[in-house]
């Protein structure tokens, strides 16, 4: 991660208090860049509610330990950045 986007900051703010090991932030922080990434290029009918329920999924099996609340706000945040971008 050379350049922080806006995004990438606001992960690492709900990251902040997870206590996750640096290489489980850092797995966290691609599974949402690249779920971003991914629906973005994806014609979809609801690609804020597709990204969420993707970051979810994938937060889940890549990062099982990390809290479930926690992991419902990254998916918060990728769904607003797809939506509305932050």
């Amino acid at each position: 991660m050379s350049v922080l986007h806006t995004l990438d900051v606001r992960l690492l703010e709900a990251l902040a208090g997870a206590h996750l090991a640096p290489a489980d932030r850092d797995r966290a922080l691609d599974v949402c860049d690249g779920a971003v990434d991914a629906v973005r290029s994806l014609a979809i009918a609801h690609p804020g509610r597709a990204v969420r329920e993707v970051v979810l999924l994938m937060l889940a099996e890549e990062t099982p330990h990390l809290d479930r609340q926690v992991r419902g706000d990254l998916a918060r945040l990728c769904e607003v950045e797809v939506v509305r971008g932050l």
